[in-house]
């Protein structure tokens, strides 16, 4: 895994010249169930969860966070035990 940097980068800049707000979709796959709510730090806009096989899926929607914070919340995640991957989309959504 690519380590990150703690200061801006420079896709955090071009929320400003945006023309519209931007969400991230944050996926989260696990062995076994787990309360996402509880690890993210930031207003939850959308949920959904789903069983695959022997794995759990979580998918939530965030609005109001850097392309650089998302990617850090997701480095953070994928850190904890029985997380089989996440994966963060990044969306800009017209006003």
């Amino acid at each position: 895994m690519n380590a990150r940097t703690l200061f801006t980068e420079p896709d955090d800049l071009m929320t400003a010249e945006l023309a519209g707000t931007l969400h991230h979709i944050i996926t989260l796959t696990t062995f076994v169930p787990f309360d996402i709510a509880a690890w993210i730090d930031s207003p939850i806009s959308g949920y959904k969860q789903s069983r695959l096989a022997d794995t759990f899926q979580y998918r939530v929607r965030l609005t109001g966070l850097t392309p650089g914070e998302a990617r850090r919340m997701t480095d953070r995640l994928a850190a904890l035990p029985d997380v089989m991957g996440v994966q963060v989309e990044h969306m800009i959504s017209r006003l």
